[in-house]
């Protein structure tokens, strides 16, 4: 792996050192492609704290959002006293095929359909694992780099970010604390929302086999929407790749006092409530806070989701503060 800075970031008013990651994986076997997904930015945010009794958030958004709309965070635990270490995940921001900043995913996996490359689920799995090696790789250099040595490591996540963050949690063992915000970590079960039951298995049959043959020819900007709702099928009836790339298979691994914690919507539309306490209630020290009003990352009337992120960060880390 490749270290390039580090260069001068500043997110909310807090400085930070932003860096280059390249670390080579063959994503899909397309040189100009498994290079665009295998460099990433990392940025490092320190409290004023003897670096040797500073905590550690890694966080992640969700799938293909840049991780400058995590720039919210900075602040709120930096003022704690804890460090923060966020990067962009394959497909998103600076990491991205296209680069539009809008997380808009049919927008960012168009490149490989147009280059005949599957986004199945092994394409899928090959996202969380080297994920997680990226999660691993940032840690250990904020150790050797900046004498982050306490094992107060936690993983926040939004929305898939969730999932990632859970599959380095369960299946690598990594951190100590996993917070989460409009996701949980079932990836069945979220797959099974978020395609909204009915529509994954319409466009997985031969009629949607028949939808993807007409709309390469006279709406090809319509077709990354299908191999989502296909992706979503797969992930929900669970073939061999997404059963490992689902976080739960590991959660024997999750021992006391590893803790997790899941913040959602009441009105969100995406990730259901049932499915998060249920989720929730699997880990040895598991909880899930629902607030009212909330959709997937909005809300339609009093606190902001950002100002609920930030009241949860503080409350789930508050015994890490100065």
């Amino acid at each position: 792996m490749r270290i390039y800075g580090p260069d001068t970031i500043n997110f909310d008013g807090v400085n930070g050192d932003r860096y280059w990651f390249y670390q080579p994986y063959p994503y899909t076997a397309i040189k100009e492609i498994d290079e665009r997904l295998s460099g990433f930015p990392v940025a490092v945010f320190l409290p004023h704290r003897p670096t040797r009794e500073t905590p550690l958030v890694i966080g992640l958004q969700g799938m293909s959002a840049p991780y400058g709309w995590n720039a919210f965070i900075v602040p709120t635990l930096t003022q704690m006293g804890i460090a923060v270490a966020l990067f962009d995940t394959p497909l998103a921001g600076e990491r991205s095929l296209v680069r539009t900043f809008t997380a808009v995913v049919q927008n960012e996996i168009q490149p490989l359909i147009n280059q005949g490359i599957a986004f199945d689920t092994a394409f899928f799995l090959s996202i969380f694992r080297n994920t997680a090696s990226n999660i691993d790789s940032i840690s250990k250099f904020c150790s050797d780099r900046y004498g982050l040595s306490n094992s107060k490591l936690a993983l926040f996540g939004v929305s898939m970010g969730v999932l990632l963050s859970g599959y380095a949690f369960t299946a690598q063992g990594l951190g100590e604390r996993l917070l989460g915000t409009i996701g949980h970590t079932d990836l069945q079960s979220f797959a099974n929302s978020w395609g909204y039951g009915l529509l994954p298995d319409l466009a997985a049959s031969p009629l949607g086999g028949l939808a993807t043959a007409v709309l390469q020819r006279v709406q090809p900007d319509l077709q990354p929407v299908v191999k989502l709702l296909q992706l979503a099928k797969n992930l929900k009836y669970h073939d061999e790749y997404a059963w490992n790339c689902n976080p739960m298979n590991y959660v024997e691994q999750v021992q006391l006092p590893r803790r997790v914690r899941f913040l959602v919507g009441a009105n969100d539309p995406i990730v259901r409530i049932k499915d998060t306490r249920a989720c929730a209630q699997k880990f040895p020290d598991g909880a899930c806070y629902v607030v009212p009003g909330m959709g997937h990352g909005t809300r339609q009337w009093g606190a902001t989701f950002v100002d609920h992120v930030r009241y949860f960060l503080a409350t789930q880390l508050g015994d890490w503060c100065n």
